[in-house]
């Protein structure tokens, strides 16, 4: 009995210890899991990031940038130029056909109304505001003493409807002489004033407007130069007396 409680003592003392050690490997398994710190990011190391890369300012414009821009800045300027509208009481240009007739005004106003040969009207206003934008010399004034519009010169006025030729009308003249103008009949002559063929100041004077064949106009040219040449002669050979001797 004596041996056998011998033996039992040594084995408890022998598995004591092991125990001791097992538990003292635990706990230090914990404070050192406890204080192990966390694996740290580059920015606490102090190690710089990585850069964003950013376009630089002075990068030259390739041309297919420069001409996309270009296109967009040109579809801008036009957006902008239609949306924009028309001062109707800028009387600029002869107007449409279908345009409204505009009310009177205090300043002498010459109201033309130009019919072409397919039947079209067109109303043109030609007032002093009008005809200083054109820079044209007005010869004589009102009785208000305001510049007359009805005293410039059929010739002038046919130089301001060439300037103002629609783009709708065929066949462009390329001069002023070529214009044919008629009111009430009478085919108007370019050396005389508007007021002689008596245009009306309240209502609008219907004006035929057609335009001369080239051809007939170097035809013109060419009876002018014979007819000249014929004057020109006469007066060289005296007063066509013949004497026989």
């Amino acid at each position: 009995m004596a041996e056998t409680e011998s033996k039992v003592a040594a084995s408890q003392s022998v598995e004591q210890p092991q125990l001791t050690n097992t538990v003292a490997m635990r706990e230090v398994d914990n404070k050192t899991a406890e204080t192990t710190p966390e694996p740290l990011s580059p920015t606490d190391l102090g190690e710089p990031s990585l850069p964003i890369p950013v376009p630089a300012k002075d990068t030259p414009l390739t041309d297919e940038t420069e001409s996309s821009s270009k296109g967009k800045d040109k579809e801008e300027q036009t957006s902008t130029q239609a949306e924009k509208p028309r001062d109707e009481s800028d009387s600029l240009s002869i107007g449409p056909s279908d345009a409204a007739p505009q009310g009177p005004t205090s300043d002498p106003v010459c109201s033309i109304t130009l019919l072409l040969p397919t039947g079209a009207r067109h109303p043109y206003r030609i007032d002093e505001r009008y005809l200083a934008k054109r820079n044209v010399e007005v010869p004589d004034v009102t009785e208000s003493g305001k510049k007359d519009p009805f005293s410039i010169s059929i010739y002038k006025l046919k130089e301001l409807i060439l300037r103002e030729w629609r783009d709708e009308w065929e066949g462009k003249p390329a001069s002023p002489s070529s214009i044919r103008l008629i009111h009430f009949g009478k085919l108007l002559d370019d050396k005389e004033q508007l007021n002689k063929y008596q245009f009306s100041q309240d209502s609008p004077n219907v004006v035929h407007m057609s335009v001369r064949p080239a051809e007939m106009m170097e035809e013109d040219e060419a009876g002018k130069g014979k007819s000249s040449t014929r004057e020109h002669r006469r007066s060289d050979g005296g007063n066509g007396c013949c004497v026989i001797l």
